[in-house]
């Protein structure tokens, strides 16, 4: 079998092997050199973006690989939101919010798809398919409907409105939710086997979990109703009081932090055919670890049964290849006991 059909097979619940790679973003300075494709250029250029992601597979022994580019503002940025320029280790973020004094004029433009990075994913994902298609799975990610209505609005004034103005809130979320629902399935149609939505601004240290279960459950629920493939939902922090709430969106897999109890992860979302990915802790131990803590987390990680082996979030960009190296290493020797 390849990896890609290990990898479905695993998602879908067919099989339990445990498989290691990075399901958010791994825009890492030493796989750059070790390609030759850095950012910024990575960020907007596809041939450089989809060496950096073949560079994942070839020097850091994931077994699955990564489209649509190293960080999460693309769905924002076709909305409407201003960019910082990134730089080699500083990925794309958020400074203009073009609805933080009014909501006149918000809405899913018809040429949202033709606007912004989604071209250059395009192409993206069509050599990406072209150069390993049959043997990888491969993923696209973005940002979720709720983290882009924060960046459109502001993200404290957006957090504010869940209290005080929620149909303002509502009203945002409708055309975020249509836009993401647009992202997804472009991906789809360009032959990714997965997508990940990130959903940063919904964690549990921003949003309680009711209004989680207010806002964003349903938003999620009716992404993952019109998708034309599976999910996996990615939520920074400690996400043990909404594990449940994750799972109850309807998505394929959820993707945690160290932070978040392991164990009890799977213990909610396994029974419920919800696959657990992570959760190396990305900000210590894989950026500033030695090898010999990284290979450790990623064994408790193991022992504590998650179905996929991955970092927790997003790797940082300084972070050290034979960091990375460990959690194949500690996954090759978890099987051979």
């Amino acid at each position: 079998m390849t990896l890609k059909e290990r990898f479905m097979d695993c998602l879908t619940g067919k099989s339990d092997e445990k498989l290691c790679g990075c399901t958010t973003t791994y825009g890492v300075v030493e796989l750059m050199k070790r390609c030759g494709s850095e950012r910024p250029a990575a960020d907007t250029d596809p041939i450089a973006m989809t060496e950096l992601a073949l560079a994942g597979p070839r020097y850091a022994g994931f077994e699955w690989v990564k489209g649509m580019g190293w960080d999460i503002t693309a769905v924002s940025e076709a909305l409407g939101c201003g960019l910082g320029e990134p730089e080699i280790d500083r990925q794309y973020c958020i400074k203009e919010h073009p609805f933080d004094k009014s909501l006149d004029g918000l809405d899913c433009p018809a040429n949202f798809l033709e606007r912004g990075r989604f071209p250059a994913y395009k192409e993206n994902l069509r050599l990406l398919k072209e150069k390993v298609g049959q043997e990888l799975a491969l993923f696209g990610e973005t940002e979720g409907a709720f983290t882009a209505a924060a960046n459109l609005v502001g993200t404290e004034q957006f957090m504010k409105w869940t209290f005080r103005e929620p149909d303002k809130v509502t009203q945002v979320l409708e055309v975020t939710t249509q836009a993401v629902i647009r992202a997804v399935n472009f991906a789809f149609d360009q032959g990714v086997d997965y997508y990940v939505l990130a959903e940063p601004t919904s964690g549990p240290a921003l949003m309680s979990p009711k209004m989680w279960e207010k806002f964003v459950l349903p938003a999620m629920r009716k992404i993952v109703t019109q998708a034309k493939g599976p999910l996996v939902l990615h939520i920074c922090g400690n996400t043990d009081k909404i594990i449940s709430l994750m799972c109850d969106t309807g998505v394929a897999g959820i993707s945690i932090e160290e932070k978040a109890d392991m164990k009890c992860a799977v213990a909610i979302a396994r029974p419920r055919g919800v696959k657990v990915f992570g959760n190396v802790s990305t900000a210590t131990t894989l950026f500033s670890g030695t090898p010999e803590e990284c290979y450790g987390e990623a064994t408790r990680a193991l022992e504590n049964d998650v179905d996929f082996l991955a970092p927790g979030c997003g790797i940082a960009p300084g972070s050290p290849l034979e960091n990375l190296l460990q959690m194949k290493r500690a996954r090759d020797d978890f099987n051979r006991r």
